[in-house]
């Protein structure tokens, strides 16, 4: 009877939509909704009304040993580092040893430098591709090519010549900027403008320097961060140890050192 039944066609279930004008409020509540807030509802009276009994049956007399080894600050438990926060047994959260501090902190210091390097590295590589962006130059000098080297034992490379690559490079420049002022009177000449694909294609450009001198600026500020919180790490681990320098009550600076075995 039961394979009969599974077999008819039946009616897809559908959920009721609300009204057009409550359409942004999503599916139409229905009452098992209402009944689960009504029951974290009701729960959440029957423990503020616990609390407000066991507050106003409170005994301002009332010892407990447990009161000897806590205190509180402004009505709110403060608890010790060596006392968890619920009262539990003294020692529950034990405090580090010297050494492992140390240990902790050494680590710390290796983080904050990888961090900084790398940090350091896209702030680099960011600035250098804004140049290249900004006045259409790279900034790098070298090339990925093969290096030759001469009997005399210097490299230069292939394919160029060593006492000649800056000149080369002056006079590549002095061409394309000769270049461009030839066509710069070209078009004043004719009396032509822009058009508006190339201004368009100026303000896409100026768009992108402006987004990426923020992230610039937002990896230098932090590369000075990183960099004071790596000097603040290191300075603890030299107190640590005892290697910190200082000053002393007559204003003479003083760096302490390890005696030497």
């Amino acid at each position: 009877m039961s394979s009969m039944r599974n077999a008819v066609q039946r009616r897809n279930h559908k959920e009721r939509s609300q009204p057009h004008e409550r359409a942004k409020w999503g599916l139409l509540e229905k009452h098992r909704d209402y009944s689960l807030r009504a029951k974290d509802h009701n729960a959440k009276k029957r423990k503020i009304k616990a609390l407000q009994e066991k507050a106003s049956e409170r005994n301002d007399d009332e010892f407990y040993f447990g009161m000897m080894s806590s205190k509180t600050r402004g009505g709110i438990k403060v608890s010790d580092r060596q006392q968890d926060n619920s009262g539990g047994q003294q020692g529950s959260g034990k405090s580090l040893s010297h050494d492992v501090v140390k240990l902790m902190k050494t680590q710390d210091c290796a983080y904050l430098r990888t961090v900084l390097q790398s940090t350091r590295r896209a702030a680099d590589k960011l600035e250098e591709g804004l140049t290249t962006l900004e006045h259409g130059v790279p900034t790098s000098t070298t090339l990925n090519g093969k290096k030759v080297f001469t009997d005399d034992g210097d490299d230069i490379e292939e394919g160029r010549d060593a006492d000649g690559d800056a000149e080369d490079d002056i006079e590549s420049l002095d061409d394309l900027l000769a270049l461009d002022q030839l066509d710069a009177q070209a078009l004043q000449s004719k009396g032509l403008s822009k058009s508006t694909d190339q201004n368009s294609a100026d303000r896409k450009r100026q768009h992108t320097i402006e987004v990426r001198q923020r992230q610039l600026e937002v990896l230098r500020e932090r590369q000075s961060d990183l960099t004071v919180a790596l000097r603040e790490v290191e300075d603890q681990r030299a107190r640590m140890s005892g290697t910190a320098g200082g000053v002393n009550k007559n204003g003479t600076k003083f760096k302490s050192r390890q005696r030497q075995r």
